[in-house]
């Protein structure tokens, strides 16, 4: 439970990333905005995987277009994750380091 627990924030961010990045951007679907099902017709986050898709593709101009805040989240999920395993990372070697002095 530990491993699942100390994993599972980045592995959710991860699959998160690759799934919008591999998405196709120009096939409209399901909206999953919440204020859009309770009856509003503005969403924040409207467009955002498609925004995030354009944008592993290159295609800079047309991720902006989709959602200013494309570019901004993938940066944030992407500082995120790398911090996530550099704390990772600095455990495991002071767990090791202590395992060595005993």
């Amino acid at each position: 439970m530990k491993f699942i627990n100390r994993h599972s924030e980045w592995v959710v961010f991860l699959i998160g990333l690759m799934l919008m990045a591999t998405m196709n951007p120009y096939v409209e679907g399901v909206s999953l905005c919440l204020l859009e099902a309770l009856g509003f017709t503005f969403c924040p986050g409207e467009g955002l995987g498609h925004s995030i898709a354009f944008l592993f593709r290159g295609e800079f101009s047309e991720s902006l277009e989709a959602n200013l805040m494309g570019p901004v989240v993938v940066i944030g999920l992407s500082a995120r994750i790398f911090t996530i395993w550099k704390n990772l990372i600095q455990k495991q070697t002071m767990d090791l380091q202590e395992d060595c002095h005993v």
